[in-house]
């Protein structure tokens, strides 16, 4: 009966909530206007080549544009939660008798607020992506965008319940906001920031240290995972990793393998190589072509593997198909921060900013001397995990400090 009684107040709240959301005109235009007029403005900006005809290979700002869609994201998760505690008051404390604790609306304004910022961003990236030619990421950007928009909301919802004005609150959105983009790693580069901030370790900045008071800003989380996932997560790197993890599964085993688990062996690596090679004349193309050579390679035959089409050469328009999914400034800094990470004359795992691992929290791992004592590390967590894991835990401790905060002013208005 208890838990029913819970489960009814959340979802008055959450109805009420959404609800509200909705009938405000505010929202609507936000979403269909203010989101797809934004990504345009973005895009259409930050759409620029070397060369002059824009690829996406080549494109000079698509690390930009990550950035920004992370602190739109930001943004809206914190605009549209600044004053819902302050309209909310009068309810609560007309409702404190029946519900003394404030967990269950904290939890439905997260989940009403977080529905809304998810279909602002949604649509903000349907249009950026599409304008910038960025394929196959769209479910991991809307992913990064919405855990964003969550955590700007839980922010927003202790600035709500603290102060006693909406001006207050909507004053509060830029000191939130902006020591966030300044501490993102994206306008100013680490590297060029004051050493002072670095601590005691200022010779790491040269080398992807990332400065102390960058480690509670969660828009540099965000942005850091958007950069790891484009990186990694893009439909050629996905068919490559798969393939060449399979490799390397089969190479362990070599000594023990039959006759047919040889052949699949010279036939996986046969379409790693064709893989690397292959190339096709639009988008579309390049990845039907590049999912049919992985799935060849791992279950196909030899006949069907030869005799695949991987570079139409009579079309002059032909393009590696890598050109159409791995943009190089991401490559760059992604490879950079591995080169980094992977410096064996660092005695301590340590945090580089753009690496596709990080250390696990308090683990202290075993010290490295020499070249010959550096081993691949296995006390590290992949960074989209890593990152999530903040953003996560941020969202969590906004909610248990509004709740804590709201439950206290309803028992002092009693």
């Amino acid at each position: 009966r208890r838990m029913h009684a819970v489960v009814a107040v959340f979802a008055t709240h959450f109805l009420r909530s959404l609800s509200s959301k909705l009938r405000n005109r505010g929202t609507i235009y936000s979403t269909f206007l203010e989101a797809p007029l934004l990504a345009a403005l973005i895009a259409v900006t930050l759409r620029s080549s070397p060369e002059g005809s824009y690829q996406f290979s080549t494109a000079l700002h698509i690390p930009a544009y990550l950035f920004l869609s992370a602190t739109v994201a930001m943004f809206l998760g914190l605009t549209n939660s600044a004053t819902e505690v302050l309209r909310d008051r009068p309810i609560l404390r007309r409702e404190r008798n029946c519900q003394p604790g404030a967990g269950s609306y904290v939890m439905a304004k997260l989940a009403a607020l977080g529905l809304v910022a998810a279909a602002q961003c949604l649509i903000y990236l349907v249009v950026g992506n599409y304008l910038l030619e960025i394929d196959g990421m769209l479910p991991y950007h809307w992913l990064w965008m919405t855990l964003t928009a969550w955590t700007g909301t839980a922010m927003a919802l202790v600035v709500s319940s603290i102060v006693r004005t909406e001006r207050a609150a909507l004053t509060a959105v830029p000191l939130l906001l902006v020591p966030q983009m300044l501490l993102a790693g994206a306008l100013v580069p680490y590297r060029e920031m004051n050493p002072v901030l670095f601590g005691d370790a200022a010779d790491a900045r040269d080398r992807g240290g990332v400065p102390i008071p960058a480690s509670i800003m969660p828009l540099r989380y965000a942005y850091e995972a958007m950069i790891t996932d484009q990186a990694t997560r893009n439909p050629f790197e996905v068919e490559r990793v798969r393939l060449q993890r399979r490799i390397d599964r089969m190479r362990s085993q070599a000594a023990v393998m039959n006759e047919s688990q040889l052949e699949r062996f010279d036939l996986l690596k046969e379409g790693l190589r064709r893989l690397l090679a292959s190339g096709a004349i639009s988008r579309g193309d390049a990845t039907d072509l590049v999912d049919r050579i992985r799935r060849t390679a791992t279950s196909g035959t030899r006949i069907e593997l030869e005799t695949m089409q991987v570079w139409p050469e009579e079309d002059l328009k032909t393009r590696p198909a890598s050109e159409f999914f791995v943009n190089e400034r991401i490559d760059l800094l992604v490879r950079e921060a591995e080169t980094f990470r992977n410096d064996y004359r660092d005695r301590e795992r340590r945090i580089v900013f753009h690496a596709l691992k990080k250390p696990i929290p308090f683990m202290r791992p075993a010290a490295v001397e020499t070249a010959r004592d550096y081993v691949p590390p296995d006390d590290e967590i992949e960074t989209q995990k890593y990152c999530g894991s903040v953003l996560a835990a941020i969202i969590v401790g906004c909610g248990v400090i509004s709740t804590l905060v709201i439950s206290r002013q309803n028992r002092e208005t009693r």
